[in-house]
């Protein structure tokens, strides 16, 4: 009897890929853990010399920072695909609910100044398009990460980014309705292909589509350019618009920017994973960072430019100093704080 009751308390759970736990896994482990397919000598069920299996060895599985298992790596927010639907869901109901309050009062658009309307045609509408690519550098990072863990974080990334272009749309619809003659809808792909202040934003996001080195992407996307772009297109332009006298955009930006804050955590979690992986892989991930900062401070020179240019009281040093405490802060919570 006592042999066969050891006998089952020796038996691994269901849960024994986890490794050595000594409880139940979190529905969030359970529900994530080790679904990533693409992995092993030949992630693909093909040939190891076919076109995708080369890519993925070449750009993942031999890139500098050098990772033992990326199955340690835990979000810490814990997102779920339940938790996440749930989360948003909320979120979009108080956007459409600021919507039709603000649309049945009949008076925020048509009130908006001059100089915030300007504000907005210039800043805010063309980051569609600014959205329409972290969408997909987002969907680059997730497409050859290695473990679902990294993966799922990134997906939601890629969800956020397209509500926040789904958005930023139905407002240049908006505006374009009430404000006929100011070129809402009709200016932005101009604006963001030509307009200087653009330039600097638009030059990093198309070095970064070519860069296929993940670890790198990583870093130079997620850790630098993305914070800072966010940090001044939806944190900075939302206390521009209330400054400006449009408490709509004001709330909607603020609302957008949780999802913003949600990428960061998971970044610095990510970065901070690596290091204690290999204390090897800190200076690695800083010469990423270094060759990407460079970008970085030319989108933070512009963009705060261009956002005070349109607002009385508004100084461009101050969005800049304020862009870049935060950046350092981001930084520091990854374990590169420093010149990194």
């Amino acid at each position: 009897m006592a042999e066969s009751t050891a006998r089952r308390r020796s038996r691994k759970k269901t849960w024994s890929a986890l490794g050595d736990v000594t409880g139940k896994p979190s529905d969030y482990e359970i529900v994530t853990h080790g679904l990533n397919h693409m992995t092993g000598e030949t992630p693909l069920e093909m040939g190891p010399d076919v076109h995708g299996n080369v890519w993925l060895k070449k750009y993942r599985d031999d890139i500098a920072i050098k990772v033992a298992s990326w199955e340690g790596f835990r979000d810490p927010d814990r997102v779920t695909y339940h938790s996440y639907v749930k989360m948003q869901d909320v979120q979009e109901a108080y956007i459409d609910t600021l919507l039709t309050s603000y649309t049945a009062q009949d008076t925020s658009d048509g009130r908006l100044s001059n100089e915030c309307l300007q504000l907005l045609l210039t800043a805010m509408t063309p980051c569609r398009y600014l959205g329409h690519v972290q969408q997909m550098l987002s969907a680059y990072i997730q497409q050859i990460a290695a473990s679902s863990y990294v993966a799922n974080c990134a997906s939601f990334q890629v969800a956020d980014q397209l509500r926040r272009v789904q958005r930023i749309a139905y407002r240049t619809r908006q505006l374009g309705t009430e404000h006929p003659s100011h070129g809402f809808g009709s200016s932005e792909r101009a604006a963001w292909q030509d307009a200087p202040a653009w330039q600097p934003v638009r030059e990093a996001m198309e070095k970064l589509l070519v860069v296929y080195e993940w670890d790198e992407a990583l870093v130079g996307f997620n850790l630098v350019v993305r914070p800072v772009c966010d940090s001044l297109f939806v944190n900075q332009l939302s206390r521009a618009a209330r400054q400006a006298g449009d408490e709509l955009d004001a709330l909607l930006l603020e609302n957008l920017y949780q999802d913003c804050e949600r990428h960061d955590r998971w970044t610095a979690a990510a970065v901070k994973f690596i290091i204690a992986e290999d204390e090897a892989n800190r200076n690695v991930l800083r010469d990423f960072a270094a060759k990407w900062n460079g970008h970085a401070e030319a989108i933070i020179a512009s963009g705060s430019e261009m956002i005070a240019a349109h607002v009385d009281g508004l100084s461009a040093q101050g969005i800049a100093d304020d862009v870049l405490a935060r950046w350092a802060e981001l930084k520091w919570q990854a374990g590169l704080s420093g010149d990194a």
